[in-house]
């Protein structure tokens, strides 16, 4: 049996249900965190959501439960699946609309707040292609949001898989190295780590938050030509760490990433 929470309610797959006129299902208008659980515990719960309420604030989507009633919801979520070690997603919708259309009706939103758990599997080492099919839009500011919308990250996977790899790069509209599909994007060079700055099309990642720190990173430019030169790199979120074996076919170094940042998650 698979559990969720949902609306508040704590409910099976049989039960769990969505309107179809959902603006989350229709029109991807709605943001998502994704947790890692650890021992029964969720990993950074507060700034999770107080970013899930910076960019509900920024979409205009209320949030109808508290922080405390969220994080209540996922512990007993955690309690019903009998799982410790978790991943959970927690997704928020402007929820269902009586008005056809891209902006929702005058009527109080009812959001659509769904939470789900699956056991963790730690990430496996990447082998990465840069993306000719598609680019990050830096000028958008959805490019610092959760949203739903993974189009592009879709698009970028898929040619990753097509072209023997497990995972893209994809590059900005300036030709610069934002991000991988799911995660942030650290390289390490002569100079020491490096990652893209928020303002080429960056998720600000809680994991690159605090690897920026461990690792005295810099933020800075990063151009495309730099990745056929750099020595190691690792994709980072916050369900774990992924050290990149390859670049475009490239051999990287995979000596250091692991014994520096090994304590991340543990509290």
């Amino acid at each position: 049996m698979t559990y969720y929470w949902l609306n508040g309610h704590l409910v099976d797959d049989r039960q769990a249900r969505i309107a179809p006129s959902d603006r989350g299902f229709l029109l991807a208008d709605g943001l998502f965190e994704t947790f890692r659980a650890r021992n029964g515990k969720v990993l950074w719960l507060t700034s999770h959501l107080e970013r899930l309420r910076a960019g509900a604030q920024q979409l205009d989507i209320p949030i109808p439960f508290s922080d405390a009633a969220i994080g209540n919801g996922l512990d007993g979520l955690i309690q019903k699946a009998g799982l410790s070690d978790a991943a959970l997603r927690l997704t928020l919708t402007r929820g269902p609309s009586n008005k056809r259309g891209l902006w929702p009706s005058e009527d109080a939103a009812h959001p659509t707040l769904l939470a789900s758990i699956a056991p963790y599997v730690a990430a496996s080492p990447a082998q990465l292609i840069v993306s000719q099919t598609t680019r990050r839009n830096e000028h958008s500011p959805l490019s610092r949001l959760k949203v739903l919308a993974y189009g592009d990250a879709l698009i970028a996977k898929r040619e990753a898989l097509a072209r023997g790899a497990t995972d893209a790069v994809l590059l900005n509209t300036q030709g610069d190295v934002a991000c991988c599909t799911v995660g942030n994007l650290f390289i390490r060079d002569g100079n020491g780590w490096a990652t893209p700055r928020l303002e080429d099309g960056v998720l600000n990642g809680l994991t690159r938050a605090r690897i920026l720190q461990m690792l005295d990173a810099r933020e800075r430019r990063i151009a495309a030509a730099e990745l056929g030169t750099i020595h190691e790199a690792v994709i980072t979120n916050s369900l774990g760490l992924a050290p990149v074996t390859h670049i475009e076919g490239r051999a990287l170094d995979m000596s250091e990433i692991g014994a520096r940042l090994a304590a991340l998650y543990v509290d």
